[in-house]
């Protein structure tokens, strides 16, 4: 699962059956990978439209200003808006969103509740320890 996809299950049910589907999906010793974002990094706290905002431009010219803004703080959950705004049309178009960012411990014990073994949860893309990498978690976990 790349792209952060574990964190858009936001619902502890949805999380735990889709970890038992990929458990049951794999052969024993089959290996789950995955990323997250560490919480301890407090990522969400440069979706503002400030630190986020950027320009991109099209293959056909088009600029498009985007930023990322934060709407709401829950528990584990943030709640998001990318914002788009097009320099052909001045169209804002929104995307909205909730993750989950959960902790190392949450993440350990709900692979080990499901049937499997982490062999590793790195910081970062360089296997940094966690807590010391780029504000990942890097998730290898093998089925028992």
């Amino acid at each position: 699962m790349t792209s952060h996809v574990a964190q858009f299950m936001v619902d502890d049910a949805e999380w735990d059956a889709t970890l038992v589907d990929l458990r049951r999906s794999l052969v024993p010793g089959g290996r789950l990978i995955f990323d997250s974002r560490d919480p301890r990094a407090r990522g969400w706290e440069k979706w503002n439209p400030v630190d986020s905002r950027a320009r991109v431009t099209l293959p056909g010219g088009t600029d498009v200003d985007l930023w990322t803004e934060v709407t709401e703080l829950k528990g584990e959950n943030v709640t998001f808006v990318h914002h788009y705004i097009f320099s052909d049309t001045s169209e804002e178009l929104l995307s909205r969103a909730t993750l989950r960012f959960r902790t190392e411990e949450t993440l350990r014990s709900s692979l080990e509740a499901s049937g499997f073994e982490v062999e590793h949860i790195f910081g970062g893309w360089h296997r940094e320890p966690a807590g010391q990498g780029d504000g990942e978690f890097i998730v290898v976990a093998r089925a028992k």
